[in-house]
């Protein structure tokens, strides 16, 4: 065998140990690759004689590409605004590779790795390498360049704050799918209150991959309001899948996948939501509300029909293309003299024209046209005075 064979067979053979090590590391499968390039590059310039054993070294030589990736990330994300979810590992027909299965066997939560992305590099690595893979601390010293000693307490410290962080879950993956059963049929049914009875009173929503929804939600009300947003035409594009070991769903558009959620379930209630764009996809996300030629996309079509079957609402200038409703002041109902202050929208009054203008072009306006029509609405139907 030559030495250029002896590498492929070496590399191909331990590939989805280090692909393992890479993604607990960096949470992130892309970033994973391009570690596992590197150490392959490294091993192809190498000698076969110099090393006596090839799964440690190239576990090495991964470690200490990551712990480089991992700082130069930690640098560039000091000017990040917003969350940042894990990117997920998501099986779907559950008949995944001899390396997919090795990345799924024991995976993270994609809880955990948020988690994970709170610890410095060396912590992170000392931490995965040592609870994760058993490696003795001596032989991550050499990774990390510290001495054992302080390899062991970097590693402890981490444990420490991994287990102070980490949300408790129901592990029965079963149980995990009747819970998001239960979040998909409210969600496509639109019913609030059901939504709500999934959702632990505490919850924490975090989305990235996309400017609309990078703010971290807290709470069942605001979280379940920012889910219902998108709709019962947006839920139809979520389908159960394993994400990260756990329940969770993947959202496919008919171009392809578009991201996947993972939920942290705790006595039969979704304790966090962790929602994944993928970034070579995230214009998806927002053809959801305009398409790439300006109309409104799926979900601003899914609030328009239902706005249009309120009295008083109508399409600006009754273009179907427009993204932009005309509610009349009489019947909004919020409006009384120059009570402006009283508008979700004040932006949106035009006072001599009767009308009020409420844009879709954004999660944000989205919501909020649709809770106030929507609040409107409900009290005109109880025979509710419309101001009060």
């Amino acid at each position: 065998m030559t030495d250029i064979g002896w590498e492929t067979e070496q590399f191909q053979r331990h590939r989805p140990h280090l692909k393992a090590v890479a993604y607990r590391m960096l949470g992130s499968v892309s970033e994973s690759e391009d570690a596992l390039q590197e150490a392959w590059l490294r091993l192809s310039r190498s000698q076969q004689a110099t090393i006596d054993n090839a799964r440690a070294w190239l576990t090495t030589i991964v470690g200490r590409v990551c712990i480089d990736m991992l700082r130069a990330r930690r640098s560039r994300r000091e000017d990040y605004v917003g969350c940042w979810v894990p990117e997920p590992i998501v099986d779907v027909d559950e008949q995944a590779d001899p390396e997919q299965q090795v990345l799924m066997a024991d995976t993270v939560g994609l809880a955990l790795l948020v988690v994970l992305e709170t610890l410095t590099p060396t912590e992170r690595v000392a931490y995965v390498l040592h609870d994760m893979f058993a490696i003795p601390s001596a032989e991550i010293a050499q990774i990390i360049d510290r001495s054992p000693e302080a390899t062991r307490q970097l590693a402890s410290r981490a444990r420490r704050r991994v287990r102070g962080a980490m949300p408790q879950h129901d592990a029965d993956l079963a149980s995990q799918r009747e819970v998001i059963d239960a979040f998909l049929a409210a969600s496509r049914a639109g019913d609030f209150d059901a939504l709500l009875a999934v959702l632990d009173p505490e919850v924490v929503f975090r989305a990235s991959g996309t400017p609309e929804l990078q703010q971290e939600r807290k709470g069942a009300t605001d979280v379940a309001r920012t889910l219902a947003t998108f709709g019962p035409h947006f839920a139809t594009m979520c389908h159960p899948a394993t994400v990260n070991g756990q329940a969770g769903l993947v959202i496919r558009t008919h171009q392809g996948p578009l991201g996947a959620a993972g939920f942290t379930i705790r006595g039969g209630l979704i304790t966090t939501v962790d929602f994944s764009i993928d970034p070579e996809q995230q214009q998806g996300l927002e053809n959801l509300l305009r398409d790439p030629r300006g109309r409104p996309g799926a979900v601003a079509e899914r609030i328009i029909d239902e706005a249009l079957s309120w009295p008083g609402v109508s399409r600006e200038n009754g273009h179907l293309g427009s993204l932009m409703l005309r509610v009349g002041r009489r019947e909004l109902g919020h409006l009384h003299g120059d009570a402006v202050a009283d508008v979700p929208l004040p932006d949106a009054l035009e006072p001599d024209s009767g009308w009020v203008r409420i844009p879709l072009d954004t999660e944000e306006s989205a919501q909020r046209a649709l809770a106030l029509m929507r609040g409107n609405y409900e009290r005109g139907k109880a025979g509710e005075p419309s101001g009060t």
